[in-house]
């Protein structure tokens, strides 16, 4: 599915939005990007995996997540959504505690009726604001993202235990972000959750749109993206650190998916400016 919003914040805007519907649009990879994102559910039911837990949303559910969290969604197979996602850099909110309030983590909310009518408006607005000024709606997107994370902030939070319902397949998936700097053999997996290992495969398959070595090397390959362009380590360092076994697996898995090499994304690295 075409992120229309995760396009125009790579023009340089500030703030975006945009509604989408879909069936079994499963993410096949978590993602993690440098803005906070206000994820509103208008009709279906989504679960969304973050920080180690699986959110379980129901219409008219919300949930915010702060920059840089890693997260993906999903849903059961033929269950239909619609959402609005709205993306903002950290200096595009108004307000510093409003900020603040949605920086520690993903959060659940479940608007009141008033809310709700208040959360459906503003989210209008901003796709009327946005469709009709183009590059001149920053500033009045800038003020309808404040009002509504306000407006967010002020309506039923969802316990994090009840938002919280992790399948088995969403055990496994927490277990491979904890683990994937480790050797993973599916068999050995299937056995510690208590699964054949074709139930595992297909379900795995069906939840997260790839297999579980897809999956694994996905979060490797992702950190040593981050190794290669936040630190100086060797790379035969990072590719040891991220699980894999040879420099040349790494190498062939890292341009398998990410078009180039580890060598080249850490020549072409931003150089630090002088402090």
């Amino acid at each position: 599915m075409q992120d229309v919003a995760g396009e125009l914040m790579a023009r340089g805007r500030q703030v975006a939005v945009a509604r989408v519907q879909g069936v079994d649009d499963n993410m096949a990879r978590p993602h993690r990007h440098d803005y906070l994102e206000v994820y509103v559910l208008e009709d279906g039911r989504r679960d969304h995996f973050s920080g180690g837990r699986v959110h379980r949303i129901r219409a008219p559910e919300a949930i915010t997540f702060p920059p840089a969290d890693e997260h993906f969604s999903y849903s059961p197979p033929g269950i239909p959504f619609r959402r609005v996602v709205v993306y903002a850099r950290p200096e595009a909110v108004l307000y510093p505690h409003a900020l603040a309030a949605i920086s520690g983590g993903a959060r659940v909310f479940r608007p009141a009726e008033v809310g709700l009518a208040t959360v459906r408006a503003l989210v209008d607005q901003m796709l009327h604001t946005q469709e009709m000024l183009g590059e001149r709606s920053q500033d009045e997107l800038r003020l309808l993202l404040t009002q509504l994370l306000l407006v967010l902030l002020r309506q039923q939070e969802v316990d994090a235990a009840t938002a919280a319902r992790e399948t088995r397949m969403a055990r496994v998936v927490r277990h491979l972000h904890d683990h994937y700097t480790e050797h993973v053999e599916l068999e050995e997996l299937a056995e510690q959750f208590y699964v054949s290992r074709h139930h595992l495969s297909r379900e795995f398959r069906r939840l997260t749109g790839t297999t579980v070595i897809s999956y694994v090397n996905d979060l490797r390959v992702d950190q040593a993206r981050r190794l290669l362009i936040e630190s100086d380590l060797p790379i035969a360092r990072i590719a040891e650190d991220v699980g894999f076994g040879t420099v040349t697996h790494f190498n062939r898995v890292f341009r398998d998916r990410t078009g180039t090499t580890p060598r080249r994304v850490r020549a072409e690295r931003p150089v630090a400016g002088p402090r």
